[in-house]
């Protein structure tokens, strides 16, 4: 077995078990009663504001490794799941939380189409390229279920913030 082999699934392991306990967060709003997925709701935007902080120190910690003129485009990539965190965490508190989802869904979706990053993740495999997708993929349908819990017309969990 090569070394690649072991370190993309090393890596595509950790992606899947870090992103299993928001899909299970986002699939247990629909099946609790509402207090409970009140309280799931922002355990769920809470666990995947850590997830961004957990990819933002994970990418920061890359431009160590390279000295070349990447560092800089490093150090900025590194920035993004930091400001998306932290200004979802700024909708949700100050406006409601469907705001707050709504700016992380954006940002997540919008974030894969940036010139910078494309530039960045051509330099890989597509094996990583592939896991990208799928991991963006998984974080966005996420974002849209649990959007779409805030803005149920039938529950309407925003009355609170009224």
């Amino acid at each position: 077995m090569k070394d690649h082999d072991v370190l993309f699934r090393s890596i595509q392991g950790i992606a899947y078990i870090s992103v299993g306990p928001l899909i299970l967060l986002t699939a247990s709003l629909w099946f609790t009663d509402d207090e409970t997925a009140y309280i799931l709701a922002h355990l769920t935007q809470i666990y995947f504001s850590v997830l961004m902080f957990f990819l933002c120190g994970s990418v920061w910690s890359f431009r160590d490794y390279d000295n070349s003129h990447y560092k800089s485009r490093i150090i900025i990539i590194s920035l993004i799941p930091f400001a998306v965190a932290v200004t979802g965490a700024f909708f949700s508190f100050f406006i409601n939380p469907a705001w707050g989802i709504l700016l992380m869904l954006v940002s997540t979706f919008t974030t894969r189409h940036l010139k910078i990053i494309n530039s960045m993740i051509s330099l890989f495999d597509d094996s990583y390229n592939n896991l990208f997708d799928k991991i963006s993929i998984i974080l966005c349908i996420c974002l849209v279920l649990i959007f779409t819990y805030w803005v149920n017309p039938y529950t309407y969990p925003l009355e609170i913030y009224n």
